[in-house]
Parts: C-alpha cells; sequence; structure tokens
C-alpha cells in the first residue's frame, strides 16, 4: 500500500495530548492532510501528526481503523477518485470546520488558546446535535437511524477526549 501526504490544514496544538513528541525529539502538530493512496485516491482532510524537523507523518491512532476501513470501501478500480474524509467522519468533519473558520489573529500562546477553545466548543455542539438527533431517531423508533447515529457519536468522543478542558494553560 502506497501513501502520500499532502497540507490540507495546519494546528499546532502546543500543550496536552493533541501535541505528540517525534522519535527525532521535535514536537509533531495536529495537520489535516491530503492521503494519495495507490496515485488514484486523494482523499483529503485526514488527521495526521507532522514533524517539521524530519518531515515524518503518523496518522491519528483514533482514527486509523476508520480510514483503512474507508480505504477498503472505495475499491481497487482503475478510475482516479477525490474525496474527503470529513464526509464519513465526525471527527474529521469537526475538525475541518473549526480549520476553515480559524483566523489567526495571535501570538502563538494565545493562537493554541483561542483554538483549543474552538475545538471543545465546536466538539460539544456536535454532540449535542447529534444527541438530539439520537432522541428523534428514538421516539421515531428507527434502529438503524440509531446505529448510525451512536457510530458518529462514538467519533467524535474519542478524538474529543484528547483535547484538554481542565488545564489552566487554556482558556475556557
Amino acid at each position: 500500500m502506497t501513501i502520500e501526504f499532502e497540507k490540507d490544514y495546519v494546528v499546532r496544538f502546543g500543550v496536552g495530548d493533541l501535541f505528540k513528541t517525534c522519535n527525532c525529539g521535535q514536537s509533531m502538530r495536529l495537520e489535516l492532510r491530503k492521503l494519495i493512496h495507490e496515485k488514484r485516491i486523494r482523499i483529503c482532510h485526514v488527521p495526521v501528526y507532522s514533524c517539521q524537523a524530519c518531515k515524518k507523518y503518523e496518522l491519528l491512532p483514533l482514527i486509523k481503523p476508520h480510514l483503512l476501513r474507508y480505504i477498503a470501501s472505495l475499491g481497487h478500480g482503475a478510475e482516479r477518485l477525490r474525496v474527503s474524509f470529513a464526509d464519513v467522519n465526525e471527527a474529521a468533519y469537526v475538525l475541518r470546520e473549526v480549520f476553515r473558520t480559524y483566523v489567526d489573529e495571535s501570538t502563538v500562546d494565545e493562537e493554541d488558546q483561542e483554538l483549543q477553545a474552538r475545538c471543545r466548543e465546536a466538539f460539544d455542539e456536535r454532540i449535542n446535535m447529534l444527541l438530539d438527533l439520537f432522541c428523534c431517531a428514538q421516539g421515531m423508533k428507527d434502529e438503524e437511524w440509531m446505529k448510525q447515529i451512536e457510530g458518529r457519536l462514538e467519533q467524535l468522543s474519542a478524538l474529543k477526549t484528547l483535547i484538554p478542558e481542565n488545564s489552566g494553560y487554556f482558556a475556557r
């Protein structure tokens, strides 16, 4: 399997679990990248850790299984495809929306604080919206829809746990 990455959106998280240290000792940052699979499938908005020093990229472990299932679902045809992972993964969708609307107006420390706060807020809003939809599906006794919403909530909850909430370093 051949995988290459191109930059979509870049964000730097300086503290917390979204911050990762590379094997070379430098910090890695969370980015949304374009994954190129077998030179025919371009999957945009894939969350990865990126090291600026050694140029190493690493998929977020929480999204890797979902991404692999998605690639397998695209098949092995000869046609070229361009798709967005944010269309099939809730966490990637929320991150894409936050990065898309984020304007760099502050210093690095303030930028990290503001972005962390925006990510927490966006994840909370999306989770609340999905919980409302779940109640609606439950009221309609639509088991399939409830199952789909549960899967989307699981994707969001897993990544949301990486965003630090109780650190005095981050804005609330």
